[in-house]
């Protein structure tokens, strides 16, 4: 009766791992079909800052062949920034810095939608809008 019990455990066990495998495989298939590759050439995009905090709105046409976000915000010299292994992570925006203590952050929003990606990874697209936005409160 232990010997198909055992059995029993290892047809699971095989089972299991093999759902696991599949559903990595789904993942990998979707996330490799929806991510945006870059182009090459020139771009004309819209960038806005806004900052409450600061009564500070900003908006501007640039004209660029950067292919991510991170890449033309600091070529353009609009972003302090640490770098992580993560990649880059946006600490102030034209000189107003984000502060724990009052625990604000740069929010990226890309023609209207919170990106959902760091600026390393924003892909830059001719005629999108990019809004980065100082946020308070976590």
């Amino acid at each position: 009766m232990e010997k198909k019990s055992n059995s029993k455990k290892i047809v699971i066990g095989i089972a299991g791992v093999a759902v696991l495998i599949a559903l990595c495989a789904v993942m990998w298939f979707v996330y490799d079909s929806t991510r945006k590759e870059p182009v090459d050439g020139g771009k004309s995009i819209t960038v806005q800052v806004k900052s409450e905090r600061d009564s500070y709105s900003f908006e501007q046409v640039y004209e660029t062949d950067a292919e991510y976000l991170g890449d033309f915000l600091e070529k353009e010299n609009l972003i302090g920034f640490d770098t992580t292994e993560y990649g880059r992570y946006i600490t102030s925006v034209q000189g107003m810095e984000a502060n724990d203590e009052e625990q604000s952050w740069w929010c990226v929003t890309v023609d209207g939608e919170s990106a959902v990606a760091g600026i390393d990874e924003i892909v830059v697209e001719d005629g999108s809008v990019y809004l980065l936005e100082l946020k308070i409160g976590w």
